[in-house]
């Protein structure tokens, strides 16, 4: 089986450099999109650091927190890695890394092949009205709330945007009346197969219609196209530890919304977890658990 490995980065090259280093194998290539941002990225420090892997690097887009930029990042990279054909596309960030071998990790999804690894929460869909408006009210906005160094700017476009759902609320403004998918929320973080990747590429046209003015999309498009496109009964179900996206995401110590950053004192939890891959890290945090991890 082949894999290709779509990496979404902006910063900590160091850090990048070692995911890297762990996902170097002759069955792995790896896709990386660096944040046209980052100014401080170099491609020549990243020649010749990988023995197994193809690797390949882009710079096609300015990628917002929330913002259907980072579906654009997404469906980009699919179709990169798709013109070359796989048997798995898994979507991580360069603040991930690997919790087990390449060996374990390629036997595992042979041992699964087929079965989508995709997260659909429904619970928290039903119980948290906002998830609902992400998609029912046009989010305009959605591009500039957390852009700027300067606090005051951002405050100034969060209340645009929030006087704007106001009124749309007010009018009765409703996306999804008439549509004819129904939207599903979950991790953005997936391993999902070719099948797969063809119908969302299939469908590209129709996912920026429904989720260009959408908050967040990029945990809901996934989940949107599996739910309707055929592929609902090909999700793994999450069993004995491990997660249905096989992915270790620790959101009960997390906090303003963003999951918990792994330090050296978690290294014990890290290992003895069954998930596939675990984020978040940083070397800024702590960079001895990611040398731990990777050796």
């Amino acid at each position: 089986m082949r894999h290709a490995f779509l990496v979404i980065a902006h910063n900590n090259w160091w850090q990048l450099k070692k995911l890297i280093q762990q996902l170097d194998d002759e069955s792995n290539d790896i896709y990386v999109h660096i944040d046209k941002k980052s100014k401080d990225f170099h491609i020549d420090d990243f020649i010749g650091i990988t023995t197994y892997s193809g690797l390949f690097f882009y710079q096609e887009y300015e990628v917002f927190w929330g913002g259907y930029s980072q579906v654009e990042v997404e469906m980009y990279l699919m179709d990169k890695a798709h013109q070359k054909g796989y048997d798995y596309y898994h979507i991580i960030s360069g603040a991930d890394l690997l919790l087990k071998s390449n060996s374990e990790i390629h036997d595992f999804f042979e041992k699964h092949k087929g079965l989508e690894f995709v997260d659909i929460n429904d619970k928290k869909m039903h119980s948290d009205p906002e998830i609902k408006r992400r998609t029912k009210l046009y989010h305009f906005l959605q591009n500039y709330r957390r852009r700027y160094k300067v606090e005051f700017v951002n405050e100034i476009f969060t209340f645009l945007e929030r006087l704007c759902l106001v009124l749309q609320i007010i009018v009765g403004i409703n996306r999804t009346k008439t549509l004819d998918w129904k939207i599903k929320y979950g991790s953005n973080w997936v391993s999902i197969t070719n099948s797969l990747v063809e119908v969302v590429l299939r469908e590209k046209d129709k996912i920026s219609k429904v989720f260009s003015y959408t908050n967040c999309a990029d945990e809901l498009f996934v989940q949107t196209v599996v739910y309707n496109c055929g592929f609902e009964e090909r999700i793994y179900k999450a069993q004995d530890g491990m997660p249905s996206n096989v992915r270790y995401i620790d959101w009960s110590r997390g906090r303003n919304g963003n999951p918990y950053t792994f330090k050296i004192k978690d290294k014990g939890i890290l290992l003895q977890n069954k998930a596939l891959f675990a984020r978040k890290f940083s070397e800024k945090v702590d960079k001895e658990i990611i040398e731990q991890l990777v050796r």
